[in-house]
């Protein structure tokens, strides 16, 4: 399946999501939920949740200015590994701190773009650059309300370590092609 054909689908999806899901971290849903099942939809769910329209367009926006190769399934699933890891937002921890606030998953659709950038530059081996180019975009959002900054960061290097490991598998197999191809000559 094509790139574009992709973003049409995430596109789609994120304007459907965002009428007929339940915002999932942004109603008391995802603070009261006491059920496992509730707790792990919410982890992977919150995605495809926006806050508002503008949030949901931003996103939709940044995806469609990506042009590097997409990884959907496996950027969704770093998303998702990684809004397990302990993290919190900075504005919302100044507002207000809790370890109810502090569990909840706060990744969004962001972590699934951060995991993009980062498997696109793991597969050029350029960590230095990511970090350079991507500067504003992971300081910056960390001053805006209910932007979780440490969850981009994991997903950006998250995706680095999968296109980085992608590239190597890639390239292990073009040697053994190589010499297979050297044997039989």
């Amino acid at each position: 399946m094509s790139d574009k054909v992709i973003k049409i689908l995430f596109s789609f999806l994120l304007v459907g999501s965002y009428f007929f899901l339940p915002k999932y971290g942004f109603t008391t849903f995802a603070y009261s939920a006491h059920d496992v099942s509730d707790i792990l939809a919410t982890h992977f769910l919150y995605p495809f949740s926006h806050a508002n329209i503008w949030h949901l367009f931003a996103n939709i926006l940044c995806l469609w200015m990506i042009s590097c190769r997409l990884h959907p399934i496996a950027t969704y699933l770093i998303a998702v590994a990684c809004s397990f890891l302990p993290s919190f937002c900075l504005y919302d921890s100044i507002a207000q701190c809790s370890l109810a606030a502090l569990t909840v998953p706060t990744y969004g659709f962001s972590g699934i773009l951060f995991a993009i950038v980062g498997a696109s530059w793991g597969r050029v081996h350029r960590f230095r650059d990511m970090l350079w180019k991507n500067k504003w975009y992971l300081v910056l959002p960390a001053f805006l309300p209910h932007v979780n900054i440490l969850i981009h960061l994991y997903c950006l290097l998250a995706g680095y370590i999968y296109g980085s490991i992608c590239c190597y598998e890639k390239a292990v197999q073009k040697k053994k092609l190589c010499a297979r191809k050297s044997e039989n000559s």
